[in-house]
């Protein structure tokens, strides 16, 4: 298995392609206004992108509340990061794990943050290296923020 870690950011496309389609929705349209402050970091299998996901060095514009409260991290150092994904055929490889390991390994010294909704990847976070900080008050929308470093 040759599996290779890159920065995908001047051709995003392939990484695009794997996304679901309600994410390409939240990302393609605006991706020229958002790689000024953004890096894609994919995985590739054969040239194949099996993992991949955006680093984000500012706030964008449609963060919720929730991650809005929480743009003075930006400005202690930490990168953002969102839009994990692994195609469904490619799951239960630790695909995303590796994926976050190499993005780690990239600069040791680097914080992250990122927020979750689905309280079920809680585990996978922390598995990760990732600590939860703080919850979300909304009780409709529940997030959780996560930090590493």
């Amino acid at each position: 298995m040759n599996i290779q870690f890159s920065n995908a950011t001047e051709s995003p496309e392939k990484f695009f392609n794997i996304l679901p389609y309600d994410w390409q929705v939240l990302i393609v349209p605006h991706w020229e206004s958002y790689k000024d402050a953004a890096k894609i970091y994919v995985l590739k299998e054969n040239d194949e992108v099996v993992a991949g996901g955006l680093v984000f060095s500012k706030s964008l514009p449609d963060m919720s509340d929730f991650e809005q409260s929480l743009q003075y991290l930006f400005s202690e150092g930490y990168l953002y990061i969102g839009f994990i994904w692994v195609p469904e055929h490619k799951r239960n490889r630790n695909l995303a794990s590796q994926w976050l390991t190499l993005l780690k390994n990239r600069n040791p010294n680097q914080k992250y943050w990122l927020t979750i909704e689905d309280a079920w990847l809680k585990h996978f976070y922390e598995k990760n290296g990732f600590k939860l900080i703080k919850e979300s008050n909304d009780t409709n929308e529940r997030e959780w923020l996560f930090t590493f470093g």
